[in-house]
Formats: structure tokens, sequence, C-alpha cells
């Protein structure tokens, strides 16, 4: 698994430095600026139906089928819904981009992106955890071999005739993974009733904790374009995709350990703390390694991606510590959701994003990019600080009552 991790790594990293090389700034901070917006909304298109189908499966493996038929049945609806409802708005307001390359990434990443995403949470639901990391490659690899058209393609035409190539790139490896699901884990039962009102409810404070952490994530990239210039967001996004990096690691740890945080969540918040205390050091270990390793890295950014990205290298100084804190707020948040807590994370989640959004609307007009990192460093310590202070009263809350 460690393995299939570090080869996704490094094939990451080479779609993004062939991607930010031939796009250039401005359409690359074009592309990352439309992606934004929709990795906002993505995690509501399912209404955080993977998460519901982790939390069942990973309790009663019988359900499996019917879960996963409800999953699908609620993507397919939802993305309709995002597709006649929301395109038409985020085509307006982002008049500079031209609206095929907004549809173009609105159907990658809803419905492509999040269908490989669910396929992976299926395997990860009846813990093959294995398999899930190593299927999770063919969509790496299918986005690898898209960039690798990017040179031959015409300078003008380049940005428009890349959203069709990253459309596709997105599309056949989500119909490969669906058929690896159906084959190797269940078919789906599919069934008129899904829409039970119960589940949506449990599953929208699922998703509105996953948007908030786009919000803070993402958002940014998006406010750029508008609010200051598709090279500002270019510069900023080119300098968090090498932060991005970083997270795959955690993300994997992350992805391993949930089902075991609903597990160990049937004994509360001590059994959910329990299993975060064994991940904590470590975390921390490579927290500070990553802060370390960034700053040494940061004045070869240039080098890599071109002269049009010298302040990039900035971008990876400052924004250093973020793996530290998303360590600690991972690892707070997901006690929290194992223990039957997920509003009280929602919450806090979606404060630290309407901070970072006002942040962001005052800062960056005023001073680009570096506003933005400046929002997202105030908001991740404010979010970091405000999950431990829950962790601990609700820890209490349950010792007194078993008192």
């Amino acid at each position: 698994m460690l393995i299939t991790r570090a080869l996704s790594m490094v094939i990451q990293v080479a779609y993004f430095i062939i991607l930010a090389r031939y796009l250039g700034s401005e359409y690359y901070g074009i592309f990352e600026g439309s992606k934004a917006i929709w990795a906002i909304i993505f995690p509501f298109v399912g209404m955080g139906a993977s998460d519901l189908l982790v939390q069942d499966v990973s309790r009663e493996n019988r359900v499996f089928s019917q879960r996963w038929g409800d999953a699908l049945s609620l993507v397919l609806l939802s993305a309709g819904v995002v597709a006649l409802a929301i395109f038409p708005v985020v085509a307006f307001f982002f008049s500079s981009v031209p609206p095929l390359f907004i549809f173009l990434t609105l159907v990658a990443d809803l419905v492509g992106l999040k269908l490989c995403g669910f396929s992976e949470r299926a395997f990860i639901a009846s813990h093959r955890i294995k398999e899930a990391a190593q299927y999770g490659m063919i969509y790496t690899v299918s986005k690898l071999v898209g960039v690798m058209f990017l040179p031959i393609i015409p300078g003008d035409d380049r940005l428009m005739i890349w959203g069709f190539v990253y459309c596709l790139s997105s599309l056949v490896p989500a119909f490969i993974l669906l058929y690896l699901v159906h084959r190797k884990v269940g078919k789906p039962i599919f069934r008129f009733n899904f829409l039970d009102l119960n589940k949506l409810s449990q599953g929208f404070f699922f998703s509105l904790s996953e948007s908030a952490s786009s919000v803070n994530a993402q958002m940014d990239r998006a406010m750029l374009v508008g609010l200051s210039s598709p090279v500002a967001a270019g510069i900023y996004s080119a300098g968090y995709r090498f932060i991005d990096m970083g997270y795959l690691p955690i993300i994997a740890v992350q992805g391993a350990s949930y089902p075991r945080f609903f597990k160990a969540g049937e004994g509360g918040l001590r059994g959910t703390l329990t299993l975060a205390k064994k991940l904590l050091l470590p975390g921390i270990l490579y927290g500070l390694a990553t802060i370390i390793i960034l700053v040494l890295f940061s004045p070869f950014v240039s080098q890599i991606l071109g002269p049009e990205f010298e302040q990039s290298s900035l971008v990876l100084v400052w924004l250093a510590p973020v793996h530290l804190l998303f360590i600690l707020q991972f690892l707070a948040a997901d006690s929290l959701t194992g223990a039957g807590y997920q509003r009280a994370r929602s919450f806090i989640q979606v404060s630290a994003a309407v901070i970072n959004i006002s942040l962001n609307f005052y800062l960056i007009p005023i001073y680009s990019w570096q506003g933005a990192i400046w929002a997202t460093l105030f908001s991740e310590v404010f979010k970091s600080v405000l999950l431990w202070m829950i962790v601990w009263f609700s820890y209490q809350k349950e010792r007194q009552a078993q008192t």
C-alpha cells in the first residue's frame, strides 16, 4: 500500500509539472479557479452517501448492495440538479472563462471524480484498503496520460482542448472503477424509495463538513481569479499544489483509519480518542518534517515550473505549517464523527469557512495572493483550536454522564 501511495505521489507530481509548464500561469489559474468552484459543490453531490456507505457497511457488511445502489442514485440525481441549477450562475459570475470549459470541468469533477471516489469508498467500506489504494491509481494514471497530450496542442486552443481531455480522462477511469466494484465487491440494488430523509439528514452534515473544508482549501483560488487576476491565481495555485502533495500520505492514513473511528466510536469519545492517540505522535513528526522539506525545496520551484512561477516559492514557505495543522484537525474531527458528533464538527468547519471567505474578500483586493495566504493560516489555526476544544468539552460531558 505504501508503494502504491508513493507511486501515486510521483505520478501526480509529474502531472502537475507538465500541466503548469504548458498551460502557463494565466491558463493554469483559470483551470484551478474553475475546479475550485466545483470542489466546494463536490461534497453535496451524493449528499454524503459515501460516508454513510462506510459507516453502515463497516458495521454490517451484508447491507452493501442496497447502500451502494442508494449512493449511486444520489450521485446521478444531485449531479443533474447541480448542472441545471448552479452551472448557469457560475458561468455568469465567471464571464471571462468560456462557459464550455466550465461545463467540462463540472462533468469531469462532479461525475467522473465523484464516481471514482465513491468506488474507492466501496472498497474501504468492505475493509479492502489495499485494493482501494491500488485501483485508485487508475484515475491518477489516466490523468497523466491525458496531460501528456498537452505539449502538442496549439497554444491558442490549448485551454479548451485541455478541457475536453481532462473531462475524458476523468470519465474513463470512473467507468472502469464502477465495473471493478460490481465484479469484486457487489452489484448495486436500485430502489425507487432511495431518498431516506433520516439518511439524507445525516449525509447533509457529512457533505457540509467536507464542503467547508473545501472552502478553506479551494475558495481562495476561485476568488483570486475574480478579485485579483488569473495570473495571481496561477502563482498561488502552483505553490499550493506542492503543498497538496504533502497531504497524500496524511489522506492515505485518514482513509485507512476512517472505518476504525466508526467502530471505536461505539464506545463514545473514549474509544475514538484512544485510536487518535496512537496516530498523534507519528502525525506530529510528519508535520514537522514537511515544514523543513518545503522550506528547503522552495528555491527550486521556478526552475521546475518556469520563471512565470518564481513567486510560488513564497507560497510554499508561508503555508509550510498547514500539514501539521491538518493532522491535528483530522484526528479531532474524525474522533468527533466516529463518536456521533458530526453536527458539532460541521458547525466548526462551516464557521472556519465563513471566516476564510470573509478575510479573503477583504485581503485579496489589497494584497492579492499574499492575502489569501494570511486568510488560510488564520482560519486553519482557528479550526484546529476549536475542534480540540469541542473534543475536550464533549469528552468531559460523557465522563460526567457515566458517573
